[in-house]
């Protein structure tokens, strides 16, 4: 949600004003020994499917780069992922362990935890040069990826400065490469571990020319094609520095992309091969050239195999195991793939679904399970569970061992705040909508997703790629539609309630709300959003009631915490203030928190505490201008000029022109005085 001006609160100071903005919130295991000193890059590219590279059959595409690859080294023609999502993904790849251990269940709301031991962490623990550079904000530090990486470049291109949010949530794969490449360039002779992240494949299909030409029809097949291009621009930089018997690289995607199969146009709801299935190249010192591996593999087992190659072991959690022995044709005893899938349920309350996958099985555990034949049925198109008995106890089994908790009892998953900017830019990429439960209990209870095609329908055509199209009312009509066919869906509510503040009609977009929780449909962001109208209105009575309500029902939900916190300052009840910012921060340092309590120090006439708190904002995110305007007010009292007129000019570089109109010039007053 858009942090909106009618959420401002000011403190007059100095003769400028003082802005909290209320925002959402963000949310020695190895071998001790040497490892060998290979250089190690590591390319992930975001919702890849493995049928859509010529190397894995497809005649319709020209991937020259990852044919190359695979040519010089090993393709593993059934590798599959633990989730159809970004962030879990990325974490049972780089950790080597399945989502009930590292805990990254969902896109938005989870971060990989500190104590986590993953392939940057050991290289760099090493002494190998380590870095990262990131497609998409999904993968921002804020998540918890940066872990053992001494550059994580996850800057995304500046908007400009009408714009709600200071970054784009996404770039293109050459400005990745570019980074990249200067990285390289810059290199000294120690060993180097390079992550680079291309999200190019993911929606909207938007290639650049001549791709966009090249295929007019086929514009995901357009954007797999530049991607690959833009990877040979880096491999030829790898190898220039760093010849192939030193260099081991390892090409996978994260997930596959669903285009239209089962119902489904991208990818997190299903666990069908269409987003699971994923390419995976390994090449480099102990893989031979022109190895096709047909046994399964998981990207559980990328961090294991990596480290044999090198000499070492994994972590003592890992639960994936080196493929290594593949390369010599040697054979591993089969191991079944755990998969999972929670956004159904926190973002639609629909079931969640868990899987476990075989080299001839697909066992989806739903509400109406179910049993695929993969040697058979390759598409999944025939359920045959109820013929199947024996394999469906055998696998349900092997699902339990994964899924159980300790107690025996349902795992319950609770998502973390997030920074309001993070937020925003998710839900440009398609995350999000509809509000996150904040805690969920895997229990497989609710409708089955299946049984939901015509609702991904409607909101395929209402809120997919091609919506901005649609004028603003067929949109509203369509998500009308929804809420009734689905009313236990928060994502529908979220997104008619959205519409309809877009098309100005916010008394019918209160109503949208009132309805939801009428029906028992309560989460925070709606609650939330009831909050922001009330004030709009000017009933700040009703907005505080709305808040302290969505506090109620999620303490750590950093949007309505903030906001109540905002309205008790307002009010002049410091102490509640206070307290419910301190919540906040207790459990997670959040700018915007630290923000709003250099306001209320202000209100205590505390200038020292305050700058205590504005400077402990800014180090956190020297994006948020607010907090940028009120640390340069505080140094400007102080006479510390030069302090000032940096923070000034920070704000007023990416201070959106809107939003800020009134308070620009007066920014803009102040600087000259100084001069």
């Amino acid at each position: 949600m858009n942090c909106r001006s009618i959420r401002f609160f000011p403190v007059v100071l100095a003769g400028l004003a003082l802005w909290s903005c209320p925002a959402p919130r963000k949310a020695g295991e190895t071998h001790e020994g040497p490892l060998r000193p290979l250089n190690v890059l590591v390319v992930t590219i975001d919702t890849l499917r493995a049928d859509r590279l010529h190397c894995y059959g497809y005649q319709r595409i020209e991937t020259p780069t990852l044919d190359g690859l695979a040519a010089a080294g090993a393709l593993f023609e059934h590798a599959v992922a633990q989730v159809p999502l970004t962030p879990p993904s990325h974490a049972s790849i780089f950790t080597g362990t399945y989502p009930t251990v590292h805990k990254v269940r969902n896109t938005g709301g989870f971060a990989l935890q500190p104590s986590s031991r993953t392939l940057a962490k050991i290289l760099q623990e090493q002494g190998w040069d380590t870095a990262a550079f990131i497609g998409a904000a999904v993968l921002k530090k804020a998540f918890g990826f940066n872990q053992g990486f001494a550059l994580y470049d996850d800057e995304m291109p500046r908007l400009g400065k009408k714009h709600e949010v200071a970054e784009e949530s996404q770039r293109k794969a050459a400005e990745v490469v570019d980074r990249a490449i200067a990285w390289l360039g810059a290199q000294s002779g120690k060993p180097f571990f390079l992550w680079v992240h291309l999200y190019d494949p993911h929606a909207p299909y938007d290639p650049p020319a001549p791709y966009s030409k090249l295929y007019k029809d086929r514009l995901y097949d357009g954007e797999v094609a530049y991607t690959d291009h833009e990877l040979g621009r880096l491999i030829a930089a790898i190898e220039r520095k760093s010849p192939p018997g030193k260099t081991l690289i390892v090409a996978l995607a994260d997930h596959g992309e669903s285009l239209g199969e089962h119902g489904e146009y991208t990818h997190g709801v299903f666990l069908y091969d269409s987003t699971l299935h994923i390419p995976l190249i390994v090449r480099g010192p102990g893989v031979p050239a022109g190895v096709r591996v047909s046994e399964q593999v998981r990207t559980i087992d990328v961090l294991p195999t990596v480290l044999d190659l090198m000499g070492g072991t994994p972590p003592a959690a890992c639960q994936g195991r080196s493929l290594a022995p593949l390369f010599s044709r040697k054979t591993l005893a089969a191991q079944p793939s755990y998969g999972e899938t929670l956004y159904p349920k926190m973002n639609m309350h629909w079931a969640d679904l868990r899987a476990v996958r075989t080299d001839r099985w697909k066992y989806i555990r739903a509400p109406k399970p179910e049993l695929y034949d993969l040697e058979q049925d390759p598409g999944e198109t025939k359920n045959i569970i109820g013929d199947h008995p024996k394999e469906y106890r055998e696998l349900d089994q092997q699902l339990n061992a994964v899924a159980r908790t300790a107690d025996g009892k349902p795992e319950k998953v609770r998502s973390t705040m997030m920074d309001p900017r993070t937020m925003e830019q998710l839900k440009s990429l398609g995350y999000l909508s509809g509000g996150v439960g904040r805690e969920i209990e895997m229990n497989g209870q609710g409708a089955d997703p299946k049984d939901r095609l015509e609702i991904l329908k409607l909101f395929e055509t209402a809120t997919g790629n091609d919506a901005p199209k649609l004028p603003l009312p067929k949109r509203v009509a369509l998500l009308r539609t929804v809420v009734a066919r689905d009313p236990e869906n928060p994502k529908g509510y979220y997104e008619l309630g959205e519409a309809l503040e877009q098309s100005g009609k916010y008394g019918e977009a209160m109503d949208v709300y009132r309805s939801a929780i009428e029906r028992h449909v309560e989460n925070s962001s709606l609650l939330s959003r009831m909050g922001d109208l009330y004030l709009r209105g000017g009933d700040k009575a009703a907005a505080l009631a709305m808040y302290e309500q969505a506090g109620r029902l999620d303490p750590l939900d950093g949007e309505s915490q903030t906001n109540l916190a905002t309205i008790y300052l307002e009010s002049g009840r410091i102490d509640e203030a206070e307290r419910v910012l301190h919540v906040i921060v207790a459990n997670e340092e959040y700018a915007p928190a630290y923000n709003a309590l250099g306001l209320a120090a202000i209100q205590r006439q505390n200038p020292p505490g305050a700058r205590g708190y504005f400077e402990k904002a800014v180090q956190l995110d020297p994006d948020l201008v607010e907090a940028q305007l009120n640390l340069g007010l505080i140094y400007r009292m102080a006479g510390e000029d030069a302090k000032a007129k940096a923070c000034f000019e920070a704000f007023l570089a990416k201070a959106s022109r809107t939003r800020y109109a009134q308070i620009i010039p007066k920014v803009k007053q102040e600087l000259a005085a100084m001069r």
